[in-house]
């Protein structure tokens, strides 16, 4: 009730739900008869009826639910007492619940206000009305209106924030009516029309701002109007006539008086109205500008660069080269067509559809001229914001001059490398005859030794004085002798045969099948005679079962070097020290191999020239410096793998070897 008295005798519920007096007791009839009792109760409003004494005479039904109080239930007849009840329930808010009472009981008294609103405890709105009856008392009404106001507020809201809106709009906005006059504006729309606003505020016709604009300078005319002079009639109707009133949707751009560019788009309403918006646009002229300078730019960087730079769109359409990729290829920029212009359409297509870019990679392909030349080219994606692949830039180096002087370079190592093969097989077959020679004495010894006991029993059997035990010591000499013959005759037919193999493995340079652990052996037997002169051993840790289809004399050759290497660099003479020579398939279809010594090791300032050809720290000492760099030629040409220097704590030296399974 706001504050107001409202409530309410108590009714009980007769089966034509009268409105009684209060206090339960026989109610005395009211003017009207039992239809309208029914009238009341059917209305959507409450109604109290108070007499001149505040006797609460009539309360309706709907009155009861709007205050949330049962039907037949109040503290009192009169309407004071009522008054008091609603004021200790907070009906009226927090305070003294008499002082509040006593308040609302004498504004009753005098009937005022006539009309006013209600906001109750649950937020609910009581729209309260009062009007006078002749007899001294008065009459109240109560419609919620909570749904409307709210609707009302909503609308007010939003009318608020549309205003705050416009006003906080980047753009300038106005509304014309069917007869092309002002209605409506922010203040951005004043700053760029140059007008003021109570000018807009007599609503003037377009024609007439336009006219001002003109007068004022703020608005220029375009590079390919007509010269009127200085009549600025004919200049508002040549404008009019090409931007009043469009027929759809019209966006075009002009510059201002001030100096500024604005973007102006008309769009036309059904009632024939027009809603223009103002866009300042000045900074995006001046970054296009800016654009524009910056491409021109870039065009001649990219003039001067020395490789054929080319930009594709998704279709395969060039539409963008460079100076040297018109030189190359004429006029046309189209390279011939051939298997190299079809590999690279492939190569666009993939980066295209995959989004990722082809790393560098050697191709061969002819010129404008039809000559042959050698490219390390590249490709990468131009990705829009929403990750799709717009354009292919290629970028290719001309490289013919450096794989010329690589081929020359190949030959001159190839030379080089068939020297060290040489010298190897010159140190193969000199350690041949001492690496024969022992187990050949051996079994020299062996056999003269068992003639004398051949001999020896002989003699005994003719003259009929052997004995059992002498039978018996001939027959242990007999097996031991033959057993050191047969293994020493073995040794010597394997190493012969581990000789001819690596031998002949280095000479002819064949591709062929072998087990990785058994050559290996097969080649630290070609080595043992260097080996034996030092304090240094070979440990193998390489499964049995590994078989390689590659090259065993290049590979042969690629360890000789580096454990020769080792001895010559990593150990002082007579120093022990200890190899290790590694392998497992990882992945899969790839060995990787290892090779660590304790040496020296080898210093960090030369880590990174170990590969190059010639460098040696010992050229004092006959070093050639060929050693690691022929085994980085053939891991990387003959094998199809690689040799890297391996990082690692602690002493020594580390290698990894990587070359495929076949």
């Amino acid at each position: 009730m706001d504050g107001v008295p409202s409530l309410s005798a108590r009714i009980p519920d007769p089966p034509l739900d009268r409105s009684y007096p209060v206090d339960g007791l026989a109610p005395e009839p009211l003017a009207g008869d039992d239809l309208a009792v029914l009238a009341l109760e059917q209305m959507d409003q409450g109604v109290m009826l108070v007499d001149a004494d505040l006797t609460v005479r009539v309360i309706n039904g709907r009155l009861y639910e709007m205050f949330d109080v049962p039907r037949g239930y109040m503290p009192g007849a009169d309407y004071a007492r009522i008054v008091q009840f609603l004021a200790r329930r907070g009906e009226y808010g927090p305070g003294d619940p008499d002082a509040i009472a006593a308040r609302h009981l004498e504004r009753a008294l005098r009937a005022d206000p006539p009309l006013y609103e209600h906001r109750r405890p649950d937020g609910r709105v009581l729209d309260v009305r009062t009007r006078r009856t002749s007899g001294g008392g008065f009459v109240r009404t109560y419609s919620d209106v909570t749904e409307r106001r709210r609707a009302e507020d909503e609308l007010a809201t939003q009318r608020h924030l549309l205003g705050l809106t416009l006003e906080n709009m980047g753009q300038g906005i106005v509304l014309l009516d069917r007869d092309l006059r002002y209605i409506a504006w922010n203040g951005n729309a004043l700053d760029i029309l140059g007008v003021p606003d109570e000018i807009l505020r007599s609503r003037p016709a377009l024609p007439d701002v336009v006219r001002h604009q003109i007068a004022s300078g703020m608005l220029e005319m375009p590079v390919d109007a007509p010269d009127f002079g200085d009549d600025l009639d004919a200049k508002t109707a040549y404008l009019m006539e090409r931007i009043g009133r469009p027929e759809r949707e019209f966006v075009y751009a002009r510059p201002q008086g001030d100096g500024r560019f604005i973007e102006v788009r008309v769009v036309p309403l059904p009632d024939g109205g027009q809603v223009r918006t103002f866009t300042d646009i000045t900074d995006r002229v001046v970054a296009d500008e800016a654009l524009r300078q910056g491409r021109e730019i870039l065009t001649g960087v990219i003039d001067a660069i020395p490789a054929l730079i080319d930009v594709k769109d998704r279709d395969g359409t060039v539409r963008l080269t460079n100076r040297f990729y018109r030189e190359t290829y004429g006029p046309a920029a189209d390279p011939p067509p051939g298997a190299a212009a079809e590999r690279a359409e492939a190569l666009d297509r993939l980066v295209a559809d995959s989004g990722q870019g082809i790393p560098f990679h050697e191709e061969r392909a002819s010129d404008g001229n039809g000559c042959l030349r050698d490219w390390l080219t590249t490709k990468m994606p131009l990705i829009d914001e929403d990750g799709e692949v717009t354009h292919i830039v290629t970028v290719a180096l001309d490289i013919t001059a450096r794989k010329r002087a690589e081929a020359e370079l190949r030959d001159a190592q190839a030379s080089l490398i068939q020297a060290e093969k040489l010298a190897s097989l010159a140190q193969l077959v000199a350690g041949v005859a001492h690496e024969v020679n022992t187990p050949i004495g051996v079994t020299l010894t062996a056999i003269s030794h068992l003639a004398e006991q051949v001999g020896r029993i002989r003699a005994l059997f003719e003259e009929s004085r052997i004995r059992r035990s002498d039978f018996q010591d001939f027959l242990d000499v007999a097996w031991e002798s033959t057993r050191m013959i047969l293994s020493n005759v073995e040794r010597a037919a394997g190493l012969i045969q581990s000789f001819k193999q690596v031998a002949s493995d280095q000479a002819s340079g064949e591709r062929r099948l072998f087990d990785l652990s058994t050559y290996v052996d097969e080649v630290l037997l070609s080595l043992r005679p260097r080996l034996r002169r030092t304090r240094v051993t070979v440990e193998l840790d390489i499964p049995a079962g590994l078989v390689v289809d590659g090259y065993p004399g290049a590979f042969a050759q690629v360890l000789s070097n580096l454990i020769i290497n080792a001895l010559v660099h990593a150990y002082d003479e007579g120093e022990t020290g200890r190899i290790l020579l590694s392998a497992r398939e990882q992945p899969a279809g790839w060995i990787e191999m290892r090779y660590a010594d304790d040496g020296k090791g080898i210093a960090a300032d030369i880590r990174s020239r170990i590969f190059d050809p010639f460098f040696t720290t010992k050229r004092g000492t006959g070093a050639s410096g060929l050693g690691l760099s022929i085994c980085a030629n053939i891991m990387t040409g003959t094998m199809r793998g690689s040799i890297a220097l391996e990082e690692g704590g602690g002493k020594g030296t580390r290698f990894l070897l990587r070359f495929p399974v076949g």
